[in-house]
């Protein structure tokens, strides 16, 4: 036999090190899929296999989270992993105290605490590139929209959103102004569309199954563009623009050309603003909407965006001093249409306050790409929790912080992270140029 000449050795090694951290990524990039559609296959099976219960999507996000751990822990520095460790104990040294106050635990509010957890781990193992997945993720999406335009009385049979938000959510089915749609509540608002008046179109819910979430990836994949389109072909960023363009109209989300609107506009700022003063996106977003508040003269809810604003400006007024200490579990479940005021009074000022100078201290960014989402994560948070609280559902908030931890963990490359196929090649040999792949 003849002998293999040492030097295919690490070549070999090199190649199947490559091999495995491609079926990593795929298993990381369906996992992620997952957790942002989960709801979309429960649905069908509500619709056409048999009635969902609540147990069964506890059960689908339990797993979704053991996924992220289970995957990505492995990867994490040592230093990566006391932080996260740290970040944990507080939260749970707070719920404890919260417990022995009120002896009552809501297992909502411990799943809002782990989405971050479990998807920057998630995050922080993935080595592909991040424009090239939310573009196809973008495409599917659309697909997937394009198609309940286009045959909204099938999406409604096939999905049927109504039947399971009445089935998982407890929703009340009179509660669904429109009897002969099976759609979200939101899909089939009354009055005319923003977009496309006149056409009788719905609100395009797409994989997430109500339309609000798709709207919050509508500001998601905005973000995404502006921080890595450098890094992109120019074919990429045309079909992004285009997907953009199609979802913004198949959706009809004001909020979310609003806030994609103050990206756009503010990139060049959130570029050169410094990551460590970024906890003050927050606090000057929620002073910047109470002067629009004093300035409007509004002082009454309405249903619209500004009457909404002025919800959050005047719950955080009207708060108890047991709410902002997130002892009364029974508040939160006041404030669905006020995000930050959800956010208090279920964590408590004192998370949040620990949340916001983790954030900026803590999850340091080592790349200006990386600095950059960081700082428009925070805004079209902040901006988000002004009206909802949908960015603390797992189909939202998991996409941002899943690339958070991509970047968090990133080391000199542009998107990409690293996968210790650098350092394995680097201790089997001497070191080769970058494929193109790598180095565009």
């Amino acid at each position: 036999m003849a002998a293999v000449p040492h030097e295919a050795v690490p070549v070999r090694a090199a190649t199947h090190a490559r091999a495995t951290h491609r079926q990593r990524d795929l298993l990381i990039e369906l996992l992620l899929l997952f957790a942002v559609g989960y709801n979309f296959l429960l649905a069908f099976v509500n619709a056409k296999v048999t009635p969902v219960s609540p147990a069964l999507t506890y059960v689908a996000e339990l797993l979704i989270y053991a996924g992220c751990f289970g995957i990505g822990i492995w990867t994490l520095e040592r230093s990566k992993v006391v932080a996260l460790i740290a970040g944990i104990t507080v939260i749970v040294a707070v719920l404890l105290f919260r417990y022995l106050i009120e002896w009552r635990v809501d297992a909502k509010f411990i799943r809002d605490a782990i989405i971050p957890f479990a998807f920057l781990v998630l995050g922080s193992a993935y080595g592909g590139s991040l424009p090239k997945l939310f573009v196809r993720m973008a495409v599917i999406i659309s697909l997937v929209a394009g198609f309940e335009l286009a045959a909204p009385d099938l999406y409604g049979d096939w999905v049927n959103p109504k039947s399971y938000y009445v089935n998982t959510r407890g929703l009340d089915e009179g509660g669904f102004w429109n009897e002969d749609s099976n759609l979200f509540v939101s899909a089939t608002r009354p009055g005319e569309r923003n977009f496309l008046p006149g056409s009788n179109l719905p609100r395009a819910s797409s994989i997430f199954v109500e339309p609000v979430t798709a709207g919050n990836f509508i500001v998601f994949f905005v973000a995404i563009l502006l921080t890595f389109w450098r890094s992109m072909r120019l074919g990429q960023v045309a079909l992004s623009v285009g997907l953009l363009l199609f979802l913004i109209v198949a959706t009809d989300g004001r909020l979310a050309v609003g806030t994609s609107l103050l990206l756009i506009l503010g990139a060049p700022f959130l570029r050169r603003l410094d990551q460590r003063l970024s906890f003050l996106i927050m606090p000057l977003v929620l002073l910047g909407a109470a002067a629009i508040v004093w300035i409007s003269g509004v002082s009454a809810y309405q249903d619209n965006t500004l009457g909404r604003v002025y919800l959050t400006v005047n719950a955080m007024l009207q708060m108890p001093a047991e709410a902002w200490m997130g002892l009364d579990f029974d508040a939160p479940y006041k404030y669905f249409d006020s995000g930050i005021a959800y956010f208090i009074a279920s964590q408590s000022i004192m998370v949040v306050g620990f949340f916001l100078l983790a954030y900026a201290f803590g999850l340091d960014m080592p790349t200006e790409d990386g600095q950059a989402f960081k700082n428009f994560f925070m805004l079209a948070f902040s901006v988000g929790l002004l009206v909802s609280n949908s960015l603390f559902s797992v189909k939202s908030a998991a996409l941002w912080w899943f690339v958070c931890g991509a970047l968090w963990q990133l080391k000199g490359v542009p998107w990409r992270t690293p996968t210790g196929l650098a350092q394995e090649a680097h201790a089997m040999g001497p070191p080769v140029a970058p494929s193109p792949e790598v180095a565009r």
